[in-house]
């Protein structure tokens, strides 16, 4: 008979709230999130980079587990906060980490930057995606998108993918569409409620984009049918305005 030894996980104390989001960076890839209450709003940003909030303020404690890809398991006590005193938490060094905060940084500086642009849309059933910004620090390019809700009903985010589109040949010209991996997607509300507006911000390498290629970014609603395409002409990829993290 095979024997097995306890392990004891101590869990780490979590403080949420509504409106600020706290990131949490982990040494390894996730690979399971669960969370002990629907309460708590949880959006995998990279591999290794979880961020948390407050979906309406609890008094009670509940509690959140992440397993990562190294065989690791994460336990914490989460507790509502209207100030929480750390937003960023880092569980342990890893080669990528000081890349996922980066692009972290650069999420956030384009979040705070004020809206640059406007008539690139779509709607769909009163749900409109809109982009208000385009930004590059020479290696990415970050895309500020507002998803406003004019519905009686809450649109929640899913799954966000980009591809590019292009045209080759000769007379018959035909289309070309390659996926585009999104390095970092950085969410102002997972859940934009009824006759509400959100902020999210999309990162992508600018080496998957080559000169002539339209860009289209699909924002899915999770469990629902309302899925939203913005297609982004090349000439504002190529006037995307230039911003650096200090």
């Amino acid at each position: 008979m095979e024997s097995y030894a306890q392990v004891n996980v101590r869990p780490h104390v979590l403080q949420v709230t509504v409106n600020k989001t706290t990131s949490i960076i982990f040494p390894s890839a996730i690979t399971s999130i669960d969370r002990g209450s629907e309460r708590i709003v949880v959006q995998k940003s990279t591999g290794n980079v979880l961020r948390v909030k407050a979906d309406s303020a609890f008094a009670d404690t509940t509690n959140l587990t992440v397993i990562t890809a190294n065989g690791k398991l994460y336990s914490f006590l989460v507790n509502y906060e209207p100030s929480p005193a750390l937003l960023t938490i880092d569980l342990g060094a890893a080669a990528n980490i000081t890349q996922d905060t980066g692009m972290l940084s650069l999420a956030g500086l384009v979040m705070k930057t004020s809206n640059q642009l406007h008539g690139v849309r779509y709607g769909s059933g009163k749900v409109k995606l809109s982009l208000v910004g385009i930004y590059t620090n020479g290696s990415v390019i970050a895309c500020k998108l507002r998803i406003e809700n004019a519905s009686p009903f809450s649109f929640e985010i899913g799954r966000i993918g980009a591809l590019v589109s292009g045209s080759h040949g000769g007379k018959r010209r035909a289309t070309h569409e390659q996926e585009v991996s999104v390095l970092l997607t950085d969410i102002e509300v997972m859940i934009v409620r009824e006759r509400q507006a959100g902020v999210c911000v999309v990162l992508l390498p600018k080496s998957g984009l080559s000169p002539g290629q339209q860009l289209h970014i699909q924002v899915n609603e999770k469990g629902g049918e309302r899925h939203l395409s913005l297609s982004i002409p090349n000439r504002y990829l190529l006037n995307a305005y230039l911003i650096s993290v200090l």
